[in-house]
């Protein structure tokens, strides 16, 4: 009798399990192109080809941007070819006269017919072709987000924040915008370490991550460079926006009730303050070099330490911080 109802109850389940595996299944089936980057600014990162023309290239207005010095502006296109009997489609690349050519598995090419697991080269950087499921991509999104990510923050990761701002400070040349960059170092951090140990100073760390991305506006770009040094850049902000800003990040952290024992441990609450220096540089004030903007706020930033740090400073030093910063124009998040 047992036995049998083991049977009904094996016979009744059945259905929701060959459910799943056919919903697994079908997205498993469901292939569909991109390229994936395996060397280069956009490593791991899949780009989806649905389109039936994709150009690659240097150009902001590339399909698909390759910021490479190597790369031309227009270096290469993908057409998509459908044939209407077979209902299939295959995706053929033709390069665009570039200067340094385009490479399918190690051999310069005019055009050519992409197959699955075929490896492009296009200036410094080395790209695969894939037909990829719905498991696959995510799978790809997820290891591009590891990559560029901080671990402990969930901030760029300092190799990122370069990326991005390369990529951006060129569009904000092409289009005449401004944009800030901010270096920020924690003050007398190792004290914390010392103190309370290790595992509560990455603990504040995360948390200090959080506020920074809390207090930067929505579309900003925040990056841990390492240790208690972080960085951000703001788009399309003058020099009195990212002093706001900026001052916004200070005062948030000097605020902030930071835990000195582990989340969780069962420990008595105890709680600490800390500050946080931060520098200023913009572009076009400063520079239109993005590298060299960096430096200047960097610059800017050890100033704010050398005059006694938890405080802003801007690389302009005619700009006073210590002026009442309600004054300044505010950009609505």
């Amino acid at each position: 009798m047992t036995e049998g109802l083991d049977d009904n109850s094996t016979r009744r389940e059945r259905p929701d399990v060959d459910a799943q595996e056919d919903s697994l299944r079908g997205r498993e089936r469901e292939r569909r192109p991109a390229l994936v980057f395996l060397r280069g600014d956009l490593l791991a990162v899949p780009i989806p080809l649905e389109r039936d023309e994709v150009t690659l290239g240097r150009a902001l207005d590339a399909d698909v941007r390759v910021n490479d010095a190597k790369a031309s502006r227009l270096h290469a296109r993908i057409n998509a070819e459908h044939d209407p009997e077979t209902g299939e489609t295959r995706y053929r690349i033709h390069d665009l006269g570039s200067t340094n050519g385009t490479f399918i598995n190690g051999q310069p090419i005019t055009e050519a017919v992409l197959q699955h697991g075929d490896k492009l080269v296009i200036g410094e950087h080395l790209l695969r072709f894939d037909m990829l499921d719905e498991i696959d991509r995510e799978f790809q999104q997820q290891i591009h987000r590891l990559l560029v990510h901080d671990e402990l923050t969930g901030l760029l990761t300092s190799k990122s924040f370069f990326s991005e701002l390369r990529r951006e400070s060129a569009r904000a040349e092409i289009e005449a915008r401004p944009f800030c960059v901010l270096m920020m170092d924690l003050d007398f951090f190792k004290q914390v370490n010392d103190t309370y140990g290790h595992l509560v100073g990455s603990q504040t760390l995360e948390d200090v991550g959080m506020i920074i991305k809390r207090a930067l506006r929505a579309g900003d770009v925040g990056a841990r460079f390492g240790g208690e040094e972080f960085a951000a850049f703001m788009l399309d902000a003058t020099y009195a926006q990212g002093l706001v800003a900026a001052e916004r990040v200070r005062t948030a952290i000097e605020d902030y009730e930071f835990l000195a024992v582990r989340r969780g441990s069962g420990e008595e609450e105890k709680k600490f303050h800390l500050n946080i220096s931060i520098g200023v540089a913009s572009f076009p004030d400063d520079a239109r070099d993005p590298i060299q903007l960096v430096e200047m706020a960097d610059s800017a930033l050890y100033r704010a330490k050398r005059s006694g740090r938890n405080r802003v400073c801007a690389y302009r030093t005619s700009l006073s911080i210590t002026e009442d910063l309600s004054s300044l124009p505010r950009r609505k998040d």
